[in-house]
């Protein structure tokens, strides 16, 4: 929501991507990486619903700690240790990754699919671009021995 005549923006209702603002996760969409406290500036999230900051049991639902793990410390200590956790289905599917590639059974990929939001980080062009980074590594290196 922007004032038109000052374009001041509300940030309670900008959404992920936004530094210096509060911003409010949705019920249906990913979100935002968590930091180690849920009000650092630039990075503060606020409840889908509610004009405060997310809960300590919140920061552990969206990283899927499951419910019964207590968690050890002062308040600061528990953000910090669930902010600084990889969520628990990455660290699986991961795991799972890694084993196939340890037991040679192939791998899916996705043609055309960016990886990132940043350019050239789809399957074809970030190989490319590897290949590339090699040639011209094995190059510069081969120099040098000769």
């Amino acid at each position: 929501m922007i004032c038109k005549e000052r374009r001041w923006a509300n940030p309670i209702f900008l959404g992920g991507g936004k530094t210096g603002f509060l911003r409010r996760l949705h019920w249906n969409k990913p979100s935002p990486t968590l930091v180690t406290h849920p009000a650092m500036p630039a990075t503060d999230l606020a409840h889908p619903e509610e004009n405060r900051p997310l809960s300590v049991q919140e920061y552990k639902r969206i990283q899927e700690f499951p419910e019964d793990w207590d968690i050890q410390g002062s308040i600061r200590d528990k953000y910090k240790q669930i902010g600084n956790a990889v969520p628990v289905g990455l660290g699986r599917a991961i795991g799972l990754h890694i084993r196939k590639l340890l037991n040679g059974d192939e791998i899916s990929t996705f043609d055309g699919f960016s990886y990132s939001r940043y350019k050239r980080t789809n399957d074809k062009e970030w190989k490319i671009d590897f290949e590339k980074s090699i040639q011209k590594f094995e190059k510069k290196y081969s120099l040098i021995e000769a």
